[in-house]
């Protein structure tokens, strides 16, 4: 009896191993680590094209991990933030996928190179580029909805034709159908209406902070006005904050660069230090360095016109209606 006692524990004590083994070997299963291209960003999702898929969804959050590595051999370690995630970066994401087969992002890695080169891209881009491939998606998407919403229609109609043979003798009830027919082909030509505004963008509004000769310090008024600025939008639904720095046209050509990048990431630090806004809805910084100059360089007035930030807000009118 002894003996049959312990055969039996020791089953027990097998079976139990075997199933935290299963658990551990399902749960290191969920972990991926891929490498590729950024090509789009849309908010807290990224569009990544990998050897193995021409565009892998990557979810993105607050608390996803970027690292920028620097100095010599890639050794050194900047954490910049998700913000610093823009197309044509070249990425090494670590995470784990959901049911939908979207990788949650866990940390994002990439060179300090890759990033100048993607800065570079981006300066040239129009800084909704990424909003308007994901709106081109959707357009796609609700087409195939609309084919079948119409392939529908034609199903009623024949319908209404059948139904009509057998009760030719109620035509009021054949005059309800017809309503609702109606009814349908116009919220039809309504979303139809809105798909073609998914690739249109407007500007809800925008406030400019300016700077000191050689200086990217923010007044304390401006910083204060800046702030209200970006609460006031926290509410609005899709929208996404666009940040530029520009420098006048004084001096070399590379310290008005840096110049005009160092005012950018000034005010993108006081528009993370609110709150109002998750870090999915800035896009990330654009220096843009002398161009489009909106003052007279030879006057003092107007270069100090020049050397500011724009800070826009930026809406889909698709999805806004």
């Amino acid at each position: 009896m002894e003996i049959k006692n312990q055969f039996r524990t020791t089953r027990n004590v097998v079976a139990s191993l075997a199933m935290v083994a299963l658990l551990n070997v399902a749960a290191v299963a969920q972990k991926a680590t891929v490498e590729g291209l950024v090509i789009g960003r849309n908010g807290p999702t990224m569009s990544v094209r990998t050897a193995d898929s021409p565009r892998l969804t990557v979810v993105l959050s607050d608390t996803t991990k970027a690292t920028e590595k620097t100095g010599f051999l890639g050794l050194g370690r900047q954490n910049p933030g998700i913000t610093a995630l823009m197309p044509g970066l070249s990425v090494k994401v670590e995470g784990s996928y959901d049911a939908d087969h979207k990788l949650i992002a866990d940390k994002v890695i990439f060179s300090g190179n890759s990033l100048r080169t993607a800065k570079q891209i981006d300066a040239g881009l129009n800084p909704v580029a990424e909003e308007v491939a994901k709106a081109q998606d959707d357009i796609k998407t609700n087409g195939k909805n609309i084919e079948l919403a119409q392939a529908d229609i034609e199903t009623n109609k024949k319908d209404i034709v059948t139904n009509t043979q057998g009760i030719a003798s109620n035509t009021q009830a054949i005059g309800v159908n017809s309503e609702g027919l109606a009814s349908n082909k116009q919220a039809i030509g309504q979303a139809n209406q809105r798909f073609t505004k998914l690739d249109e963008y407007e500007t809800k509004g925008s406030f400019t902070v300016s700077f000191a000769n050689g200086k990217a310090t923010i007044s304390p008024k401006d910083r204060d006005q800046l702030t209200e600025f970006v609460k006031s939008t926290a509410d609005t639904p899709g929208f996404m904050i666009e940040v530029q720095g520009y420098a006048s046209a004084t001096g070399s050509p590379t310290l008005n660069q840096k110049l005009s990048a160092a005012r950018a990431e000034a005010v993108l630090s006081v528009i993370q230090q609110t709150g109002a806004v998750p870090l999915t809805r800035i896009l990330a910084p654009a220096a843009m360095g002398v161009t489009d100059q909106v003052g007279d360089n030879h006057t003092r007035t107007g270069q100090a016109q020049n050397r500011r930030v724009v800070v826009t807000i930026l809406l889909n009118k698709g999805i806004n209606g």
